[in-house]
């Protein structure tokens, strides 16, 4: 037992003295190497760029390595992958899903040692004595600032896949914008991040100042905006995305010696006292110069022209300006420091210049325009010089388009002169990048011209339809505010939007500790976005199709949701400029997803669904109807046709402007030739069913007028001058013009006017889109007069001596009529002296006189008549049609170009006889040759159509009031408005 107990105690001892050393050596181990991280971002499945904690490792000294340059780090399959993830949960990093969803980047290294994109991996660290890490990785402030560029960069990227943000401010939404939604992720983050540090080195005037009172006050203005400035700028440099280096310089002479030796040594001293420059090499700082020498000055140090952002007016392609760097900034010219008393602008209605410009003639722009169009067009006025006494603004307001050449440099303060009285600008240049153009789509809102076009700049203009310069026109005054200039500055204003272009700048570049390195880059080398191609750079943004938000490539964020065929192409040459170059921007990348439809889209959404209601109409049997039910050859389609009034009495809204006062406004005749007129006005103005008082549910818009009344009240009797009474339409529309949107939103397509005078369609020429484009309910519907069957409505004349339709109504059968035809009327217009000529007192069956026999009642012959005559007079309508379908004769349209009542439901040719002018003398010829037969049927049939022209108190259904109403609406149903 002594001996077993002893060999056991030796054995022991010798395990033990063999462990000791062996922990010993792997707990030293362990503690020498310390664990070394390397990670792989890996885009598309394929390996990019790669990053290592290894210092001895020169080629991945920064973020972006050389896949020649000797990286080490190699893609593992994914069974190697999940073997080197073998860390325990302690330090088990979350995924870019859930830290972007937590909405934030966590830098907290003591719970979380790493933070990556779910496509990194974070492999076992290899055993090298030579090498030692500490476990708890120091993070730096620009760590820490780069890491919150990451967090913007995927909330940017994110933003389209996502409803818009609320905004108490203002919500960008439009074609006016490249991508709108990421333009306001952008603009957010922005405000809740950007900081920018201003060098205190320099003293005024030189430094720290600028002029606020000239062409070129957007210099001092920007400079006195920042230096003022709590929320974006920061008294620690430590802490800046973007430092600022703020001077002013200018002399009159062309020796710019003096000016460059200023910025040299301007940028010798701050390299001097702070490390910010040579980290970068300039690639965080920027400049900005309104004046033309802009470029010239930054001239002077070449890090300064091939990597600083250069915020400039004279943003010119040809002279090295570069997109993808630099940033285009507006002239603003602010004579009086403030842009009071410059803003706003009327309608296009009244706007009746195509185009202005007043200016010098300098530069190579000016001369050809003015030598082309100087003194040359109505339409287009150029001046060098303005008269005395009128002014510039007005002149404005005054044109549908703002003429903006170029002068001595590319920019104009004319195309924000354009923007602030609602005109819209035409860029005359060639190579010139206009502001913001990273965000806003110029095309959607400006018209440019390049020289060679300057001659044909009438033809460019008058090829803008009305419809599109309606749009153009109110695109200028939504992008309006990001041009404004306020005191002190205001969200998206002109200062928030030249740090916003400065910002997107910044997230296409990493700064790291000891180097810089463009996101869109493929080489840490290579400090310049373009690899030094800057005509190639500059040739991609010739036509300005810029979008930062759809292009932007970088470095750990999940790959931007691109059209297919950018996710089918291999990233490798990260140089955003060619891929603008080779794609046109996403014009529909606004539209929201879940899109909330407006009052407009749901109207347009019912007139769909009545269009089809009714175009399946033939294929059903008739609805039941407990008031009438249309059948019968006196429609050209009875089914269609009831469906449509079903529809109408179902959707159909109008809306009356409240506008002006009786008596042209609000009122008309009601006893007279011309009682339709005051009796339509009255009815629709006490109508609940189809009146609205909200103009956002409306069809059409009704404009209350009478022209019977305006004869009465402002035309000077036997002038023949229709002045007075055009100006009055003008003035009306002008003014609700100015009060609702709607006129303009359709250039009067959805407006009707109703007029019952000779002189109806006269007044509708007073303002050319109510004659093209709105509906006209006019008796004088004389197609050779320009009305319109397609758009307009023929009205029926009805003679209410009484204001009722009381005894007029009902005649005896076809046998108690003896009499063949019967017309008694004044001789005046073109057609009834033919008609008396050929048959007063010549035949015993045709009646017709100019006066009737004393004792003779005018209704008991056109009882006695089995046809009556109805011969336009100085109009083409005749109250006697509405007459003889009252008293069961039958009409006989006597005139040309005549287009009768509801030509468009009714067929007219089923119970009247047309007759043209020339077929007067074959009159009793073509009546006597309708066989007594057809005549009973088409008398049968005026007594079935006798309610569609009835005139009631209140009104009736199918009554004329509805039928004129559904007249509208079917040219209503022909259109579609849109909100935009």
């Amino acid at each position: 037992m002594a001996n077993s107990s002893s060999s056991s105690s030796s054995t022991s001892m010798k395990l033990l003295l063999f462990m000791v050393p062996l922990v010993i050596v792997m707990v030293l181990a362990l503690f020498f190497h310390g664990p070394s991280v390397s990670t792989t971002l890996v885009l598309n499945g394929k390996h990019k760029f790669s990053s290592s904690s290894n210092n001895n490792n020169n080629s991945s000294s920064s973020l972006f390595s050389n896949n020649n340059g000797g990286s080490d780090d190699v893609m593992l399959t994914k069974e190697e992958k999940n073997k080197t993830m073998a860390i325990s949960d302690e330090y088990s990093p979350p995924t870019l899903h859930e830290s972007l969803n937590k909405n934030e980047v966590d830098l907290n290294m003591s719970s979380k040692p790493w933070q990556v994109n779910e496509s990194y991996y974070v492999p076992l660290p290899p055993l090298n004595e030579s090498h030692v890490v500490p476990p708890k990785k120091e993070f730096s402030m620009l760590d820490r600032i780069e890491a919150g560029l990451i967090q913007a960069r995927a909330a940017i990227k994110e933003a389209r896949n996502w409803n818009q943000t609320q905004d108490p401010d203002y919500v960008p939404l439009g074609p006016m914008y490249w991508n709108a939604k990421a333009f306001h992720r952008s603009y957010l983050e922005m405000e809740k991040q950007f900081k920018v540090f201003i060098y205190e080195e320099g003293e005024p005037p030189v430094f720290h100042n600028g002029p606020c009172l000239s062409i070129y006050s957007s210099e001092g203005h920007f400079i006195n905006a920042m230096e003022i400035n709590e929320q974006f700028r920061t008294r620690d440099p430590q802490k800046a995305h973007y430092t600022m280096m703020v001077k002013f310089v200018y002399k009159s002479d062309f020796d710019f010696g003096p000016i460059k030796r200023t910025t040299i040594d301007y940028i010798n001293l701050i390299a001097s006292r702070y490390p910010f420059w040579n980290r970068s090499l300039g690639a965080d700082h920027f400049m900005l110069s309104c004046h033309d020498w802009g470029p010239v000055i930054s001239f002077a140090i070449p890090n300064l022209h091939k990597n600083s952002i250069r915020v400039l007016c004279n943003a010119n392609t040809s002279e090295r300006f570069n997109p993808t760097k630099d940033v285009s900034f507006p002239e603003i010219n602010l004579l009086k420091g403030s842009i009071d008393d410059f803003v706003g602008g009327p309608s296009p209605s009244q706007r009746p210049i195509l185009a202005f410009y007043a200016g010098r003639n300098h530069g190579p722009v000016r001369p050809i325009l003015l030598d082309h169009w100087f003194n040359k067009d109505k339409d287009i006025q150029l001046y060098k010089t303005l008269p005395k006494g009128v002014s510039y603004y007005s002149m404005l307001r005054k044109s549908k388009f703002c003429l903006c050449p170029s002068g001595y440099e590319v920019a104009s303060p004319r195309v924000v002169e354009a923007i602030y009285t609602g005109c819209v600008p035409v860029l005359i240049s060639d190579h010139y990048v206009p502001p913001f153009s990273e965000v806003m789509n110029w095309k959607s809102f400006s018209i440019e011209v390049s020289l060679k076009d300057i001659p044909k700049l009438k033809e460019i203009l008058l090829s803008v339809s009305p419809r599109k310069y309606i749009k153009m026109q109110r695109r200028v005054g939504q992008i309006r505010r990001h041009f404004e200039v306020h005191y002190p500055p205001r969200r998206y204003d002109v200062f928030h939007m030249i740090l916003h272009s400065v910002w997107l700048r910044r997230l296409n570049i990493k700064i790291a500790k000891n180097s810089i390195t463009p996101s869109s880059s493929p080489s840490s080398s290579s400090l310049f976005i373009n690899n030094g191609d800057d005509n190639k750079t500059m040739h991609a943004f010739d036509d300005h199709h810029m979008s930062f938000f759809n292009n932007l490539s970088y470095f750990s964020p999940p790959a931007l949701s691109l059209p297919e065929q950018y996710n089918q192409t291999e990233v490798v040459d990260h140089d955003i400029s060619k891929t603008w170059a080779s794609s046109a921007p996403l014009n529909e990348s606004y539209v929201v997803p879940q899109r909330k439809f407006s009052i407009l889209d749901r109207t347009e959404a019912g007139l769909l669904q009545a269009r089809a209601a009714i175009r399946d109409a033939r294929n059903w049997n008739q609805t039941l109807d407990q008031d009438y039910v249309p059948i019968g050859p006196v429609y050209r389609n009875a089914k269609a046709f009831h469906r449509s009034y079903l529809e109408m009495e179902k959707q159909f809204k109008v809306f009356v402007y409240k506008e002006g006062e009786p008596p042209i406004f609000h009122n008309g005749p009601c006893k007279s030739i011309y009682s339709m007129e005051g009796n339509f006005i009255h009815a629709i103005e006490m109508n609940e069913q189809f009146r609205t008082r909200d103009p956002k549910k409306a069809h059409v818009f009704f404009l209350p007028f009478s022209v019977v009344m305006m004869v009465r009240f402002v035309y000077e009797r036997n002038s023949r001058d229709f002045g007075p009474i055009r100006t009055t339409v003008k003035d009306y529309i002008n003014l609700i013009a100015g009060r609702y949107p709607y006129w303009n939103r359709s250039l009067g397509a959805d407006h009707f006017m109703l007029s019952c005078h000779d002189w109806g369609p006269e007044t509708s020429f007073s303002i050319p889109y109510l004659y093209k484009n709105s509906i006209r309910v006019l008796c004088n519907a004389n197609t050779s007069e320009g009305f319109n069957p397609t758009k307009d409505v023929s009205l029926p004349e009805i003679n209410l001596q009484t204001g009722t339709i009381d005894g007029f109504l009902g005649g005896p059968s076809a046998s108690k009529r003896s009499i063949l035809a019967f017309f008694a009327g004044g001789v005046h217009g073109p057609i009834r002296p033919i008609l008396l000529e050929q048959w007063e007192n010549k035949d015993e069956d045709i009646k017709v006189h100019k006066y009737l026999p004393k004792g003779v009642s005018y209704y008991g012959m056109l009882r006695k008549s089995k046809f009556c005559l109805c011969p336009s007079g100085y109009e083409v309508a005749s109250p006697r049609v509405v007459e003889a379908i009252y008293t069961g004769c039958v009409p006989v349209l006597i005139s040309d170009h005549y287009v009768p009542p509801f030509s468009d439901v009714l067929n007219w040719k089923s119970f009247s006889v047309e007759v043209s002018s020339r077929d007067i003398p074959k009159l009793k010829e073509i009546l006597t040759n309708i066989s007594s037969r057809q005549y009973i049927r088409m008398q049968r049939r005026v007594d079935n159509i006798r309610r569609h022209f009835e005139v009631h108190y209140p009104p009736k259904r199918f009554d004329v009031f509805h039928m004129i109403l559904h007249s509208v609406w079917l040219r209503r149903l022909n259109i579609r408005i849109y909100d935009d």
